[in-house]
């Protein structure tokens, strides 16, 4: 015999032996009654439940990004800006600039090929984050503190007699003269 779920407010309700329990607040040692949900952790899809009293506390002392270190929070705020979706080009067929391209290439050099894929230009400060080993964005801190664990790493001192270590010191500091000069630049603007 299928079983009939009744709706709280209707009469017959009341003489169902099974009527729904109140929450209890989770805040320990309080008896009121927890209609406010509040998250456990980032992932979201675990609750506590809290009386009006203990829901703004909470709230007031959980952090979302506790525990993130600061890639991480940039990363995340960055994917949602756009719901964690990934984008995609606004133009009818998806690349009308690059057909457009191929076509002016196309009938300037007299061809039915192609234009032939141009590789991405580095900037001098992209290179010489690359030999750091770095990725932006950085700051000026961690371009110093890498700079001295490379300088004393490839520091003649170090390494005698050994020429392939003494250009790479050569680049080393040069790239540092780059990055510095580059952040010396942006922090001028940045004013």
């Amino acid at each position: 015999m299928p079983r009939i779920h009744l709706k709280p407010q209707s009469p017959e309700f009341a003489d169902n032996k099974t009527q729904p329990k109140e929450r209890v607040c989770d805040m320990p040692g309080c008896t009121g009654s927890g209609d406010f949900r509040a998250p456990k952790d980032r992932s979201l899809s675990d609750h506590y439940w809290f009386c009006a009293e203990h829901i703004g506390e909470y709230n007031k002392a959980w952090d979302f990004f506790d525990g993130m270190n600061e890639k991480e929070v940039e990363d995340h705020i960055l994917n949602s800006l756009y719901g964690d979706r990934p984008t995609w080009r606004y133009d009818v067929d998806g690349a009308f600039a690059d057909a457009l391209y191929n076509q002016a290439w196309r009938t300037y050099n007299f061809t039915e090929n192609d234009a032939p894929r141009q590789e991405e230009q580095k900037t001098p400060e992209m290179e010489a984050l690359a030999i750091f080993g770095l990725e932006p964005p950085t700051d000026l801190k961690e371009i110093k503190a890498r700079y001295k664990e490379l300088a004393k790493k490839y520091h003649p001192d170090f390494n005698p007699g050994d020429k392939e270590a003494e250009d790479l010191l050569k680049s080393i500091n040069m790239a540092y003269t780059i990055l510095k000069l580059a952040y010396e630049k942006f922090e001028r603007i940045e004013k």
